[in-house]
């Protein structure tokens, strides 16, 4: 047994985890863990033991990771290991780690400026500043998740914050290069991320590089996420080829389709003749490009969910329909569990039960006398991320959920369908490898059972905005994405320039009614908004909401792409615009937008919004 302490950790260890576990607090380790190899439970373990074993502090721990759903999933999990230890961990993204570097010690600290200008300062202070320097000697044991992710000025900031540790600080990082895909993009296979091609060298051959930073490294061998003997096979005999650049040659990503379909549980699915429907929410479908994941969302008119670039976490539709009048400072527990009985019981589909709502709400804006301060509330989600406690972490409803390897990167499921796409060409053999790593990646987000498909390897096009569209065959219409961070807004929604109140209030009891259920919308450009869409029920009353101006400057930019800005024009209607039930938007105290709303939402900063995730046509006519 090991030496953890077992009534709070549960479990028992191969002897390869337990030399990470139990390694020395001031120990520098590159782990290396392939899929289903444990790495999340030993990287909570780790943490866990040098608390407990050790008499590290829990406050001068880190842990980084790629994602905000990793540090989700870290935090709950190092929560049930050490109790309420876990609070005084700082658990969070590579970039929330900068930001709090960046805001603690410069002044003028703002959340302008590009990425880069950012992360830059960010080193710089590392390097120069002595308050930093007294920071981060205070730092006892760092934990880095997902190295083979960290390329360009994330690594960068990284290998910067390793070298001004204190030379006692101990440093866990976990990888696993056969899952490093993040050179190339989502949008079309072979097409290389220009920003992560010119990165420069990997995280993990600097440090591995230096030997001043003393990083051994360890292995993690044994799979424990799958029985199934098909999936044990990818995930140990095809990592091995992904891993020797011996076998990297002309015909190496065929090679690895065509493994993958020989242990998948099943193949022969085509995505032309697959339907959403058939698939359950245990059920993750991942495609390769994103042109595919749209098209197969927008000929779906049952619930399902999107796991894609553009489309984050959102607010569930229950705040919204509790708060949009209330504008009290404070809100009691009998108080909340009255709005929640009026409006939420026997009405809206929630994730959950008001006491368990209660308490996500305490978590975030709670106060010593157990009530919730409704402004910091309101100011935590407004937030471009908003708490995990409350947001959800895919968009749209209950059911199977349909994305990009990409975007589910990190993440897994019962059952994977996994569609490769078909015709695949590459420029070199470096892009052949990406591509099959791309594969390996797909095909090891499964648990239980791997389905492999066939898909057309759509060719879409995006635009600088990042809005995807696509030209149909026939050169009649074009589809184009609608839904994307921007396009809906509280002042689209509840504007004062947009609606009268009674027409605003007519929309959100709309989407209140419709929360959970999948609506299909038509869009009417107003001449009156300077021809941006109104969303409306179809044909029928009422105006649900209006687009932003980002949908119609993007329709100009394809005219203008195609030179014909000055001989067509975009379509005065649209129709078959898909929503995924509704969404809360939430506007800050201080929000600009506020005045140019309507009364209650302006008091309140709580607004309902259409989850629109939309691929339609666009018929653009001549004028």
């Amino acid at each position: 047994m090991n030496t953890l302490d077992q009534a709070t950790l549960d479990a028992e260890w191969d002897a390869n985890q337990l030399q990470v576990i139990e390694a020395d607090a001031d120990a520098r380790l590159l782990v290396e863990a392939g899929p289903g190899t444990g790495k999340t439970a030993v990287a909570c373990a780790r943490l866990a033991h040098l608390i407990r074993e050790e008499d590290v502090e829990p406050s001068n721990t880190w842990m980084i990771s790629f994602t905000r759903t990793a540090v989700a999933e870290i935090r709950a999990r190092l929560h049930s290991y050490v109790g309420d230890a876990s609070f005084a961990i700082r658990i969070a993204t590579i970039d929330s780690h900068a930001w709090s570097i960046h805001s603690g010690h410069d002044p003028n600290a703002r959340l302008t400026g590009s990425y880069e200008e950012n992360i830059a300062r960010v080193i710089d202070l590392l390097k120069t500043d002595e308050d930093v320097a007294d920071e981060l000697s205070q730092i006892e044991h760092v934990v880095i998740d997902e190295a083979q992710d960290l390329v360009g000025q994330r690594a960068d900031l990284i290998e910067e914050l390793v070298k001004r540790l204190p030379p006692d600080c101990g440093v866990t990082v976990f990888a696993d290069e056969a899952q490093a895909i993040y050179g190339f993009s989502d949008d079309n296979v072979g097409r290389r991320n220009v920003g992560a091609a010119r990165s420069g060298k990997p995280l993990l051959d600097r440090l591995r590089s230096e030997n001043s930073l003393r990083f051994e490294t360890l292995i993690l061998k044994e799979i424990y996420r799958t029985s199934s003997p098909g999936l044990r096979k990818i995930f140990s005999d095809l990592r091995k080829n992904v891993l020797d650049k011996n076998r990297h040659r002309d015909g190496f990503h065929a090679d690895m389709a065509e493994r993958i379909r020989e242990f998948a549980d099943k193949k022969g699915l085509t995505w032309t003749k697959m339907k959403v429907a058939d698939f359950t929410s245990n059920d993750l479908l991942l495609f390769r490009t994103r042109g595919e994941v749209l098209m197969a969302s927008q000929f779906c008119d049952l619930p399902h969910r999107l796991r894609l670039s553009g489309y984050g976490a959102t607010l569930p539709p229950w705040l919204a329909i509790c708060f949009w009048d209330f504008d009290d400072r404070y809100l009691a527990e009998r108080s909340f569990l009255d709005l929640w009985a009026k409006r939420i019981e026997n009405g809206v589909a929630a994730p959950y039960g008001p006491a368990e709502a209660w308490k996500r709400l305490l978590r975030v804006a709670g106060r010593g006398d157990g009530s919730v301060d409704m402004r910091n509330l309101r100011i935590r989600l407004s937030r471009a991320r908003p708490p995990v406690e409350l947001a959800l972490s895919e968009y749209g409803l209950e059911g199977p959920i349909v994305g990009t390897i990409h975007a589910s990167k990190g993440r897994e499921a019962t059952n994977v369908v996994l569609l490769i796409p078909s015709g695949a060409e590459f420029e070199s053999v470096d892009d052949e490898v990406e591509e099959a790593r791309v594969l390996f990646v797909g095909a090891t987000r499964a648990r239980t059972s791997l389905i492999v498909g066939e898909s057309g390897n759509i060719r879409s096009s995006t635009l600088p905005s990042g809005r995807t569209f696509r030209t149909v065959r026939n050169g009649k219409s074009t589809m184009v994405e609608v839904g994307r961070d921007g396009d809906i807004t509280a002042r689209g929604l509840v504007g004062r320039r947009e609606f009268t109140e009674d027409l605003a209030r007519a929309g959100q009891a709309f989407l209140a009614e419709r929360a959970g259920v999948v609506t299909t919308y038509k869009l009417e450009a107003d001449p009156d908004l300077d021809w941006q869409y109104r969303i409306w029920n179809g044909d029928e009353d009422p105006c649900v909401g209006v687009l932003s101006r980002n949908l119609t400057f993007d329709l100009w930019e394809i005219l203008a792409n195609r030179r014909q800005q000055h001989t067509h024009k975009p379509p005065t209607y649209v129709n078959h615009v898909r929503g995924q039930g509704s969404a809360t938007i939430v506007l800050g105290p201080d929000d600009s937008d506020l005045e140019a709303i309507n009364e209650p939402w302006a008091a309140s900063g709580f607004v309902l919004a259409p989850r629109i995730a939309a691929f339609p046509p666009f018929y653009f006519y001549r004028r």
